[in-house]
């Protein structure tokens, strides 16, 4: 299963990745899905594995999805 991370815009998106790339998470860049589209045209799916990871690296950056 996948899990979808939406951040409100390209621009937290873009530092999301890199404070996961960071911290070696495995992700991808997709387009959003057309029900969440209006919120930003861009977020990022992690695997079941790979959601704590991302939760993990995030909040110790001070960096939460919206």
């Amino acid at each position: 299963m996948n899990y979808i991370l939406t951040f409100g815009s390209v621009h937290r998106v873009l530092q999301a990745e890199a404070f996961l790339n960071d911290a070696g998470v495995v992700f991808r860049l997709i387009p959003a899905p057309k029900a969440l589209a209006k919120l930003c045209d861009l977020v990022i799916s992690v695997d079941e594995a790979g959601l704590a990871a991302a939760s993990a690296a995030l909040s110790a950056a001070g960096f939460l999805p919206r």
